[in-house]
Parts: C-alpha cells; structure tokens; sequence
C-alpha cells in the first residue's frame, strides 16, 4: 500500500467515480426496457380521467362522453405527447455506443418528467371553459420544455463525451441541434404566452410534439442504429 491510498481522498475514490471518463459504459438495452415500462404506465394512467356513470337514468351515455369531451380530449393529448417522447428517447438511445453514469441519470430524469403528463393533461381537461384554463396549458408547457431541455442536455453530453456512434453525417448533426433549439425555443415562447393567450401556447406546444413524430434525416438508412448496416 503506497502512503497516498490511505488519504481520504483516495478512500473515496475507491468507492466514488465521480469523472466521466472513469466510468464505464454499458448497454442501453436495460435503459429501453425501463423507460418503454414507465412510458407504458404513464400512457395507461391517461384513461384514468374518463368516467362512465352506472347511473343513466338521468345521465345518458352520450350525455356523458360530450361533458367528457375535454377529457376526451386531453387523454389523446396527452397519448400524443408520450407518443412523441417515446419516439425520441428511442431515436437518441440507438445512436448511443452505450450509456455511462451521468447519462444513464439523465435519460432518468427524462422519463420522470414524461410521468407528470397525466397531471398535466388532468389540468388542461379541468380548466376548459375556466378562467383559469390557462394554467393546465402552463403546466403542460412546462413538462414539454423540461423535457426538452433535458434532452437537448444528455445530446450535448453524449457527443462531448464519445457516446455517439460515429456519424458519416456532420451536417446532419448540426440540423438536429438546430432542431432542438428550436424546440426549446417555441416550449419557451409556449410558457411564456400560457398565461395571457393560452389557446396560442397550446396549438405551439401540439406543433412541438407532432414534430417529434416526424421522421428525421437520423432515421435514414445507413445512419448509426440503422439495423441494416451491422455485419452480420
């Protein structure tokens, strides 16, 4: 044993690794299957805001679903926001080599706050026709930009720290972060105009999240994740 390993700094570098590169890399494949299971979750729960009285002696079931319409609503809302944000996480998770600690913490943080878009959508369903409406378009807003502030932070993370898979596609790299400043961009504007013209601020954060269903130049062939260009 050498005099420096019976430092305290060196006690807690044996039980911490806090540097990036100390720190090994490991498949995603747990990650997808963790994050698929919460996405689950958290686009099942949605139906929770739907009721059906047994009741219907007063109460017809289509008078039901039309005062459940903004429910109605919000469920699809919200299974397009989820929908979006499972088409991300797994179009960012197969253009990785592996994840190490730190990304592993943020692809995390992601899924925790896609799980706050039942609340969320709950919010916007209550608050139709109230005055303070405004306020479920807020926090939906809110969920959108968080997550893409998060995303854009575990890309930015990943190329600084060689987790991508090589790209034969510079440009196409440049466009996608020009994308995700966009994004954050028009969350940002979407917050921002929630309290004063809410309607507004939705119809940004709808365009926000249809755009991530959209295929990219990252989805097309021969690209890192593309199945068909790994030898078999």
């Amino acid at each position: 044993m050498t005099p420096s390993e019976g430092t305290p700094k060196s006690y807690w570098h044996r039980i911490y690794t806090f540097r990036p590169s100390e720190q090994a890399l490991h498949s995603t494949n747990r990650l997808e299957i963790f994050t698929d299971a919460i996405l689950a979750i958290a686009a099942t729960v949605l139906i929770l805001n739907l009721k059906v009285a047994t009741d219907t002696s007063h109460n017809g079931l289509a008078h039901q679903i039309y005062t459940q319409r903004a429910a109605l609503v919000s469920v699809l809302l919200g299974f397009l926001w989820i929908s979006g944000a499972w088409v991300l996480s797994h179009r960012s998770l197969r253009q990785l080599k592996g994840v190490d600690h730190y990304m592993t913490l943020l692809v995390i943080a992601n899924t925790l706050n896609v799980t706050l878009i039942p609340f969320a959508t709950l919010l916007l369903a209550k608050g139709y026709g109230r005055a303070d409406f405004w306020v479920g378009v807020e926090a939906v807003s809110l969920v959108i930009l968080v997550g893409a502030l998060i995303s854009s932070l575990g890309a930015e993370y990943a190329h600084r720290h060689g987790l991508l898979v090589a790209s034969r596609d510079p440009t196409g790299n440049r466009a996608a972060i020009t994308i995700w400043y966009g994004v954050i961009a028009l969350s940002i504007a979407a917050v921002v105009l929630a309290p004063f013209a809410p309607w507004v601020a939705l119809t940004v954060v709808v365009i926000t999240r249809i755009s991530a269903l959209l295929p990219l130049g990252s989805d097309r062939v021969g690209l890192p994740g593309d199945l068909r260009d790994v030898p078999h």
